[in-house]
């Protein structure tokens, strides 16, 4: 009898503290889900509170965007969390094609006092390949970053400073969802503590919209303006 009453405690004990657990896991896991959203048919943005850094590589916050983007788009990231002083506290954010594909392009973003930051892409034909690199300095909360892609221009990205990957060449990307971690494993310390990180994607035919060129700017810099003051110039100065 009193074998009996001392295993159903240890069950009741153990029902109590697997609910507490899942319960945790939940929570976990509703304030992982975005803080706001918006689609359009040419567009898609949607916002995180700065929790998403402290997933874990194993475990990422997961964004599915639309069904079908088309290799033409504009990816513009707006980091304004707050991490925690070290140089290893950081977000890595991850734009996917769809499954099966194991194509994705990667944009680290460190804190601390370094600003470190990185870009990457990864295909099947190459394996992971760090593209550019800069271990202080390389980021900021006051610039947007920016990651576009285009069918004849390849891969090009501004980390709000000036263009670090220039038209570099994947074979075609058509994005299907973001995924986005911090810790490298569960038990690594916190990575932010405050702020929000948004993501507003653009994509379509540039034809059919003006707008689409706009971010672009960003990406051409002075480059791209020369070139507009010499075409002016030609069309404004006949031989």
């Amino acid at each position: 009898m009193a074998l009996r009453v001392f295993l159903l405690l240890s069950l009741f004990s153990f029902l109590i503290q697997f609910g507490s657990v899942m319960g945790q896991n939940q929570e976990r896991l509703q304030n992982f889900q975005p803080i706001k959203t918006t689609e359009t048919k040419s567009s898609d943005q949607v916002t995180f509170a700065y929790d998403v850094s402290n997933a874990d590589r194993r475990n990422p916050v997961n964004y599915t965007l639309h069904s079908s983007i088309g290799e033409n788009w504009i990816l513009t990231i707006q980091n304004n969390m707050s991490y925690a002083q070290r140089d290893d506290a950081k977000t890595i954010v991850r734009l996917h094609e769809k499954s099966p594909s194991e194509k994705f392009v990667e944009i680290a973003m460190f804190g601390g006092t370094s600003d470190k930051f990185w870009t990457a892409v990864n295909t099947e034909e190459s394996g992971y390949i760090e593209v550019y690199e800069r271990d202080t300095g390389g980021w900021s909360k006051d610039y947007s970053i920016v990651v576009g892609h285009g069918n004849n221009q390849g891969l090009s990205v501004n980390n709000g400073q000036r263009i670090v990957t220039d038209r570099l060449s994947l074979d075609g990307f058509n994005p299907s969802y973001i995924t986005i971690y911090g810790k490298d494993s569960s038990n690594s310390p916190l990575n932010t503590y405050a702020g929000t990180i948004s993501f507003d994607l653009i994509f379509g035919d540039p034809s059919e919209s003006p707008v689409f060129y706009l971010p672009f700017a960003m990406l051409v810099g002075v480059g791209g303006l020369v070139v507009a003051i010499v075409v002016f110039k030609k069309r404004t100065n006949p031989p």
